[in-house]
C-alpha cells in the first residue's frame, strides 16, 4: 500500500458505523486521497417472489427507486463528511455485499478500503453475517475496520 493512501473506498449503508468509517476516511481526504463512497445494495427482499409474470418489471422499478434513494443518501453524506471534496459515488446492486465490495476495490485500483462495523457478536454475528470480515478476508489492498463510539455513562 502506498502510503498515504491515494485511492481510499469507503463503503456505506448509510447506518451510523458508516459515519464513523465517513470521518475516518475524511483524515485521508484531507491529505490528498480520492474518495469513492461505495454502496451494495439487493432489492430482491422487497418484491414478492409470488408474482412471475409483474415480478421483472416491479424488481426493475423497485432497484431504480431504491438506487436514485441511496444516491441521494450517500451524496448527503459526502456532503457533510468531505465538504469541497469531489467524491465519487458508487452504487452496486448485488447480493454479497462483502464481494462487491472487495471486487470493487481490485477494479477500482483502490490503496484502502474503509468499512463500519456494526460490533455484533455471538449469535447476531452469525446470523447476520459480516460484511466487514468478508471484505477483510477477500480484499486486494488493507482494510480499516471502524467501530462506533460507544456510548457515554
Amino acid at each position: 500500500m502506498a502510503f498515504p493512501p491515494q485511492h481510499v473506498v469507503v463503503a456505506s449503508d448509510l447506518s451510523e458505523s458508516s459515519h464513523t468509517a465517513l470521518d475516518t476516511a475524511a483524515f485521508f481526504a484531507r491529505n490528498g486521497a480520492r474518495i469513492e463512497l461505495l454502496h451494495v445494495f439487493d432489492p430482491s427482499p422487497y418484491v414478492p417472489l409470488a408474482m412471475p409474470a409483474t415480478g421483472s418489471k416491479l424488481m426493475s422499478q423497485v432497484a431504480k427507486e431504491m438506487r436514485e434513494s441511496i444516491e441521494k443518501g450517500l451524496a448527503e453524506q459526502a456532503a457533510a463528511a468531505f465538504p469541497g471534496v469531489d467524491v465519487k459515488i458508487v452504487c452496486l446492486r448485488r447480493e454479497d455485499a462483502g464481494e462487491a465490495i472487495a471486487e470493487h476495490a481490485k477494479s477500482a485500483g483502490a490503496d484502502l478500503v474503509i468499512v463500519g462495523s456494526h460490533g455484533r457478536t455471538g449469535f447476531k454475528r452469525v446470523l447476520l453475517g459480516s460484511v466487514a470480515e468478508r471484505v477483510v478476508r477477500l480484499s486486494p489492498c488493507p482494510v480499516l475496520v471502524v467501530r462506533p463510539e460507544p456510548p457515554k455513562e
